[in-house]
């Protein structure tokens, strides 16, 4: 694909001291071609400028008009994908946030879909309500919880005393098989803190799925990190009920790594239109930096 800058023409003949007459013999010329030409007549100043706005960031964003888009674009496109990945991080989060929306809906869900629990979560908060998260979790995620791990029992039974004690009762009896023998609420908490682990695990995990899921709005009230404990899937499917635009919309609570690395995996030419948002100082700093190759290769065209 040959791609060019619109150069700063006009910048250029005042920068070069080229008077009107001799600069329309220029044209359809490059800036390197106008350079090397000047330097021959023995312009002086035609000499130094190369390295001048090579070297120079200010020069280089007057004389290449870095702040047109189209220019930003077409230089882009030019990177190899090394280059290209080292730009990522220039971007600023609503900017790639926006670039998400040139993935179809269902691409954007298998992407959310990988990455870290806790970003997940964050998403999901940012589309919904803890009580509409908590509502809408799958009865086989809801039973998996009690069984994880990294659910630890004393915050669970924490959560128990705020239960009427109708319900702990139920749950007592539903352990014994018997009607229960005590009815305050701290002794049938106590009957159900005592249960070997296996049995406690399957007694939350079996028991009212109103009930577990009231003790995990509690919990997850008190400490969101606590839905990191549900699958990925879980949030995906939430999603699923948004329309696109708010779906992307809610991906601002994604780390900066993960906003990367989706915006990597877009084609190459509508990565290099998101990637126009960069600064356009940082980003003439950057081709100064990392891409001298790519500035020679489109002074010359």
């Amino acid at each position: 694909m040959t791609v060019s800058l619109d150069t700063n023409i006009v910048y250029l003949q005042d920068r070069l001291n080229i008077n009107t007459t001799r600069m329309s013999n220029y044209a359809n010329k490059s800036v390197d071609e106008i350079i090397k030409e000047e330097a021959q007549q023995g312009n002086q100043t035609a000499v130094d400028y190369k390295r001048q706005i090579f070297g120079n960031q200010d020069e280089l964003i007057n004389g290449f008009k870095l702040d047109d888009p189209n220019n930003k674009y077409n230089i882009i496109r030019s990177m190899s994908d090394e280059q290209q990945e080292k730009l990522l991080p220039l971007l600023e989060s609503e900017d790639m946030v926006l670039g998400l929306g040139f993935f179809t809906q269902d691409q954007l869900l298998k992407l959310f879909n990988e990455v870290p629990s806790e970003e997940a979560v964050n998403v999901a908060l940012e589309a919904f309500s803890l009580e509409q998260i908590i509502l809408m979790l799958p009865q086989e995620q809801l039973e998996k919880f009690f069984f994880s791990d990294d659910v630890e029992k004393d915050q669970v039974i924490k959560q128990l005393q705020s239960m009427p004690p109708e319900i702990l009762i139920q749950m007592v009896e539903s352990i014994t098989g018997e009607p229960a023998e005590v009815s305050d609420a701290m002794s049938l908490i106590q009957v159900i803190s005592n249960l070997p682990e296996k049995q406690y695990k399957e007694t939350m995990a079996n028991m009212d799925p109103v009930v577990q899921s009231q003790v995990v709005f509690q919990m997850a009230h008190d400490d969101k990190k606590i839905l990191e404990v549900f699958d990925n899937e879980a949030y995906t499917m939430m999603l699923q009920r948004l329309q696109k635009p708010d779906m992307v919309k809610s991906m601002i609570g994604l780390e900066d790594e993960s906003l990367q690395k989706m915006i990597g995996e877009l084609p190459p030419d509508l990565f290099a239109i998101v990637a126009t948002q960069v600064d356009t100082k940082e980003f003439a700093k950057f081709l100064l930096e990392d891409c001298q190759d790519v500035l020679e290769k489109m002074s010359t065209r």
